[in-house]
């Protein structure tokens, strides 16, 4: 009798199947369908800045659409499609030999090692790494004076900046990494067996990667375009900092209707436009992907027998030569790696630029002044200074050495956990002697720059809390009360992953002064909540959104991969369901929301296009100050805020990968979640 009661009180305690995803299904009602919503809505009104908000919806009407198709439009819509669709195409020729290479031809620990450094410039700023384009292709800059020394270029050196191919050199560099990715996760889940059987039945190389391989990694070339096309065609940054009227891009022409033109109702048309285009882009890549194995496999038989014939000759020549054959045996091995590291130069380049340029002593980022900015170099040969940097350094390392030591004596860690310590100190002992300069020193001193990087820092941390609270429990919802709502929900979770992200910031722009008038929502928007003023709130919002997402697909991949045996045990032995959760669930997903949580973390550090058309005066990020200051000379203390965030960013990843490896991750469980996905 008493089981029975108890069984009955517990079944009418059990909520729905979505019950924990509930928060994240309000949440995205709240702020993304809605919003959306809206801005199909505006599409139909009509102009009127007599108006509040300077839509006109008593009179809908379609004139908008038609309106967008003039000469302008159009031209920057197709200028836009076209920079989208090679960048997507040169990211894959150039991304899938080097993910081939990590995948195939290098054992696990050079694996890792080129993942890293792919992933370090890809995680870096997206803002700086854009701004760094400009040392190379400023017309006064090194390059185009060494060009002109050459005589490869006439007296006003080249003229790159504020033309369509500054922004298609930007572009595919900013997203090259995030198409390695995934090429590199799909390779790596195929199935050896597969290729070993194709080459024991007579396959050769051409063959087995055209007929075997290439169709397998479908799914990695999808989700690798899925991850660059859809931004592109939304890029707000690579426009506005290196495109110039030559090369606008369509993101920066609807985010102008919004700001200085205020014309929302075209606009709107405009984003709904962009985004049946982009869908309509993504059916068309994907039939081609389905196409082009085929394709592959038809061409396979003659392109092996062209492959056959070339290494019958190299091998007859080596006979020839006294059957030295060992330069031939595999020479697209070397071919690989030359372009990988070839891949790896070219995205370093930026990174290095900006660094460097951080100590340029003249007043101009961009502009090398030849000469660095570093404080004590000239004052080295003063004795009582070397003597001081000689003190300063022996204590630092020293005290690295002393903790070092203790770790070791007072902990159980292994030698290997704490061994980095020493280095560290070195390293610090380095920076802080000779590296540091007066810009990095007084870096929060200068105007605008402090104040910005500490609002980056409190709405990253905001938002990022947010996204761990929301997308972890609506992880565990989908991976274990799975049900006729999780098809609806996992569709909104694409549309949030693959909306461009201007369409997102206008969505929330226009949205935030509709719900002013709400009587909590509005107050939580427009003065704030207690310390935070509403542009710090506007911006937990706006960055929430795709980072809740990601933590959502990474804690349901975690918990996909566990038995449920302790839960449904726990719940057998008389517990319920938030003790289940609390002492089972919540243990088993640690990983993955620290993991989650800050990779979180390093993209809302870096969110510019956001936080450019929502941040309020008292709430500008780093990102939407750094944007503003390309508008005239960058000064090189900008350089040193970027190399501060790289720093944090860096650290962030560190840990990421840290925390995985330690749950049993592999290298392609790594960089799938670095890239959001399972």
């Amino acid at each position: 009798m008493t089981g029975t009661v108890a069984t009955g009180r517990r079944r009418r305690l059990r909520g729905p199947r979505f019950a924990l995803a509930l928060p994240s299904i309000i949440w995205y009602a709240l702020f993304f369908v809605v919003p959306i919503a809206y801005i199909v809505y505006y599409s139909f009104g009509t102009k009127d800045t007599s108006l509040l908000l300077p839509v006109d919806l008593t009179r809908l009407t379609t004139a908008n659409y038609s309106q967008v198709f003039d000469a302008t439009f159009f031209t920057v819509f197709k200028g836009t499609l076209r920079i989208s669709v090679i960048a997507t195409a040169l990211c894959v020729l150039i991304g899938l030999p080097v993910a081939y290479y990590a995948t195939f031809k290098v054992s696990e620990r050079w694996r890792a090692v080129i993942l890293a450094l792919v992933v370090v410039p890809s995680f870096t700023s997206f803002l700086i790494r854009t701004v760094a384009w400009r040392i190379p292709l400023a017309p006064n800059g090194s390059l185009s004076k060494f060009l002109m020394d050459l005589g490869w270029v006439g007296e006003n050196g080249i003229q790159v900046l504020e033309t369509s191919l500054a922004v298609q050199i930007a572009v595919v560099y900013n997203y090259l990494g995030f198409m390695i990715l995934p090429l590199f996760v799909a390779l790596d889940r195929i199935d050896v067996r597969m290729r070993e059987a194709s080459k024991d039945l007579g396959a050769g190389r051409i063959a087995t990667f055209t007929g075997v391989t290439l169709p397998l990694a479908g799914p990695g070339i999808v989700a690798g375009v899925l991850l660059t096309f859809i931004p592109m065609c939304g890029d707000y940054v690579a426009a506005t900092v290196l495109g110039g009227a030559k090369g606008n891009m369509i993101g920066a022409l609807i985010a102008s209707q919004f700001g200085g033109a205020q014309n929302w109702p075209l606009g709107s048309a405009m984003a709904v436009l962009m985004i049946v285009a982009v869908l309509l882009t993504l059916v068309v890549g994907a039939a081609v992907v389905w196409l082009l194995p085929r394709v592959f496999g038809l061409l396979a038989p003659v392109a092996e027998r062209v492959r056959r014939g070339i290494h019958e000759r190299a091998m007859s020549d080596g006979a020839k030569g006294g059957g030295r054959t060992s330069g031939v045996r595999e020479p697209e091995r070397i071919l690989l790696a030359a372009w990988t590291v070839l891949v790896l130069v070219f995205l370093f380049v930026p990174i290095i630029l900006v660094f460097v340029h951080s100590f340029n002593r003249g007043q101009s980022f961009t502009i090398w002044s030849g000469h660095f900015s570093t404080k004590w170099w000239g004052e080295l040969f003063d004795s009582a200074v070397a003597w001081a940097v000689l003190v300063r350094g022996a204590l630092v390392i020293a005290g690295a050495l002393v903790v070092r030591a203790a770790l070791r004596r007072f902990t159980s860690l292994p030698p290997r956990a704490v061994n980095w310590i020493g280095p560290v100190g070195f390293s610090a002992a380095v920076m802080l002697n000779w590296a540091v300069t007066d810009r990095y020193r007084d870096v929060f001193e200068f105007s605008g720059v402090g104040d910005a990087i500490r609002n980056s820092f409190i709405a990253a941390f905001g938002a990022t809390v947010i996204a761990v609270v929301i997308g972890g429990l609506a992880g565990v919802a989908l991976a274990r009360r799975p049900g006729a709502w999780t098809k609806v929900f996992m569709g909104v979770l694409f549309l949030i992953l693959v909306t461009p992200e201007i369409m997102d910031a206008i969505a929330l722009a226009t949205w935030f002064p509709r719900v002013a008038d709400l009587p909590l929502v509005g107050t939580l928007f427009t003065d704030g909540w207690g310390p935070f003023n509403g542009g710090i709130n506007k911006l937990w919002v706006g960055q929430s959104l795709y980072a809740s997402a990601v933590v959502t697909l990474i804690v349901r991949a975690r918990l996909d991969g566990l038995d449920e045996a302790l839960e449904e045990a726990a719940a057998d032995l008389g517990a319920t369901p938030a003790r289940t959760f609390r002492q089972i669930t919540l243990p088993l997903i640690s990983s993955a929301l620290v993991a989650g949580g800050l990779l979180s973390f390093t993209l809302c550090l870096d969110n510019a296009v956001i936080s450019t058309l929502i941040s309020e005066a008292g709430s500008t990020t780093f990102p939407v100050a750094l944007l503003g200051a390309t508008r005239s000379t960058i000064k090189p203390f900008w350089g040193v805020g970027a190399m501060i965030l790289f720093v944090v960013t860096m650290a962030s990843l560190w840990f990421v990968a840290v925390v995985l490896r330690r749950s049993g991750s592999s290298s392609s469980d790594i960089a799938a979640t670095l890239t959001g996905g399972s």
